[in-house]
């Protein structure tokens, strides 16, 4: 029967408080008690630990101290709670040492160039048996990403294991230390959850470190694979694609300004813009030196770029390459034709309802050259492609890719360039007796929405067909973009908020709007808007520019206080509050939004306006033609809008208005 107060009856609370006795004595029962936890919905989480602390025992006492630690804030008011009343009924409650006996040594592969790496951190236990810990860390988002245990394994086997594998070193404890926190410090700045299992790897992130930058870039290329000038040319296009500036800096020579590199490439690192082509074409060597010519194809704000590089390098005593200097040969802007523009490019695609997941993985394991590309926020992306990942090509979204596959929470999802591969995956999984797929739909799109999707901006792949006729679905040029997160500290939230200068206006009990306004525009620009509610805020702007440098902003300094949940955008937009009620509430508010989304508009560099602000197109012959051609739009929109079932909030005659366009 179930307890009318909650989800989980006493009878269902008892068999996982049996579970938790049987497994919390090991490392490896813990992290399974955690994998546990995890798949507990959120809002449960709080009613199941609440249930779980009415029940006394020292294996209880054990596990809200593990809760405590690997979660840290988000449940520490509660796990603290529980245990003062465990101290109360005469329980102890002091935590051990998640890890038995003495540091031994570690392995490392020598994969930094790749942004991955594995690490072994072994520890010697009192019956000279050995307890090994293993890494999987990336530079990028995921941060630490994985770990699992070895209990008990012999320091005969250990090391006969390690001299098959050629390819990782040993190093010590502080270098071990240094790779891991540098790993977890990303998934602070991506605000992407890190591995289970921090009431193990703490340790390390607290580990005091001193360290030179020097020390750091001798690590880095310690840990790095020796490669060919056209490898480490390369190589630095990935770590400008996932940001790994710390392996740029090892690979560049010393007496090399690092400002220089950055103003190099000042076009692929600048805020919302996305590599998607890079890499060497040329290598002319000789002896010790050697000249590249190289070049990146760069997406920013729906405009694409080439950029032509020269690169200088020289190879050290060790015999390791590195670069001398680097030298922007050409940049410019490419015609919407272009066989290199994304957005001229069309792929095919295939999408699929799941029926099992399982069966599923087990047709694409038998795929060869197929790989991991990244992980999802709610599934997983594989590449198949018909070259090795050695370095010897750079980053390619275009060329030298067969096809993508996408699982994206129920929906499985087959991208190409070529319709006959997207047919062939259709017929090798449908022609199975047992259907673990159903198809849903058949598409042509963009190359470059293609590649959205697959950043996972999109919940359901026909979300992109809402995206598609862009221009027309946001004719004034004006998207409001929106970034959801949960807080894990709603205090640490609301004082960042307060710091921002920004009006605040309560329009509910639990529901506060803030806005955000650019003082250097009289009167005020629009800059950003945060909504507050129970354990969620959102953060918009529009575009994606604005956004990425309101969220650099309002995410400084409270990493670890939000966890990133989501992105879209807003049909209503700044407009989407506006309920009876709240208009009821604050009679002038509509007409305030009005006006500042209309000053915000007429200031905003547009795409549709070619890059001119409203403002601006209207003081020449071509801007105003522009103009009169994106007003047409706003018109036929408006028509069309209550048909569509949306209400519109500005008219024509008021964008006229501001323009001072006469009808």
């Amino acid at each position: 029967m179930k307890n009318s107060k909650g989800h989980y009856t006493r009878k269902m609370l008892q068999k996982q408080v049996d579970e938790i006795i049987n497994q919390i004595d090991s490392n490896a029962g813990k992290i399974l008690l955690l994998d546990s936890f995890e798949e507990t919905p959120l809002e449960l989480r709080v009613e199941l630990l609440e249930g779980l602390g009415s029940f006394y025992s020292p294996g209880m006492v054990d596990y809200f101290e593990l809760i405590n630690i690997e979660y840290g804030w988000e449940y520490e008011a509660l796990c603290q709670r529980t245990l003062s009343k465990y101290r109360l009924a005469g329980l102890k409650t002091k935590r051990e040492k998640p890890c038995p006996g003495q540091f031994y040594t570690a392995y490392v592969s020598c994969s930094r160039h790749t942004g991955r790496i594995s690490i072994d951190l072994a520890w010697q236990k009192d019956n000279g048996k050995l307890y090994v810990e293993c890494f999987f860390l990336t530079f990028s988002a995921d941060g630490i990403h994985s770990l699992f245990i070895v209990e008990d394994i012999s320091q005969l086997q250990y090391e006969k294991d390690h001299a098959m594998l050629n390819d990782m070193i040993e190093i010590d404890y502080l270098e071990a230390c240094y790779l891991i926190s540098e790993a977890y410090k990303l998934n602070v700045r991506y605000m992407s959850r890190p591995a289970l299992g921090r009431f193990l790897y703490q340790r390390y992130l607290d580990e005091p470190l001193e360290f030179t930058a020097a020390w750091a870039n001798a690590l880095n290329r310690k840990i790095s694979a020796r490669l060919t000038p056209r490898q480490l040319g390369n190589s630095l296009f990935y770590a400008l694609r996932y940001q790994d500036y710390n392996y740029l800096l090892s690979i560049l020579d010393e007496q090399l300004i690092t400002g220089k590199l950055f103003y190099q490439f000042k076009e692929a690192i600048n805020p919302g813009a996305l590599i998607i082509e890079g890499q060497v074409e040329e290598v002319r060597a000789s002896g010790e030196n050697a000249k590249l010519s190289a070049f990146a194809v760069i997406l920013q704000d729906r405009e694409v770029y080439k950029s032509d590089y020269k690169l200088d390098l020289k190879k050290d005593q060790q015999g390791y390459w590195f670069i001398v200097n680097i030298e922007l040969v050409n940049h410019r802007l490419l015609e919407s034709k272009s066989v290199w523009n994304p957005f001229a490019l069309q792929v095919y695609c295939r999408v699929y309802e799941i029926i099992d997941l399982d069966e599923l993985f087990d047709v694409l394991d038998q795929i060869e050259n197929i790989r991991e590309v990244e992980e999802l926020p709610y599934g997983i992306h594989m590449r198949l492609t018909c070259q090795e990942e050695d370095f010897n090509h750079g980053v390619s979204f275009m060329t030298g890719v067969i096809a993508d596959l996408i699982i994206n929470m129920d929906e499985f999802v087959i991208i190409s360039q070529e319709k006959e591969v997207v047919d062939q995956f259709h017929k090798m999984f449908c022609d199975i007796y047992y259907p673990f797929l159903v198809q849903r739909g058949e598409y042509e799109i963009s190359l470059a929405n293609a590649h959205n999707y697959l950043s996972g901006q999109y919940s359901n792949f026909e979300e992109i067909l809402l995206a598609a006729d862009d221009d027309f679905a946001y004719e004034d040029g004006m998207r409001f973009i929106t970034l959801r997160y949960l807080m894990k500290d709603r205090n640490k939230v609301i004082q960042k908020l307060g710091q921002l200068n920004a009006k605040m206006i309560n329009l509910y009990d639990d529901l506060q709007v803030y806005y955000e306004l650019d003082q250097r525009f009289d009167p005020p620009n629009f800059m950003a808007e945060y909504i507050l509610a129970g354990n969620w805020v959102t953060v918009s702007a529009f575009g994606e520019r604005e956004l990425l440098s309101v969220r650099q902003h309002f995410e400084d300094n409270i990493y670890e206080a939000l966890e990133f949940n989501g992105l879209e955008t807003r049909e209503e937009g700044l407009f989407d509050i506006l309920d009876m009620e709240v208009k009821k509430q604050y009679p002038d508010l509509e007409a305030a939004l009005k006006e500042l989304y209309l000053n915000k508009w007429y200031h905003s560099n547009l795409h549709n306006l070619r890059g001119m602000s409203p403002s601006e197109a209207c003081q020449t012959e071509e801007g105003t033609r522009l103009l009169w051609s994106m007003l047409k739009k706003i018109r036929l929109k408006e028509k069309k809008r209550p048909r569509e079932g949306f209400r519109y909030q500005i008219g024509l005659k008021e964008y006229l208005r501001k323009v001072d366009l006469k009808k």
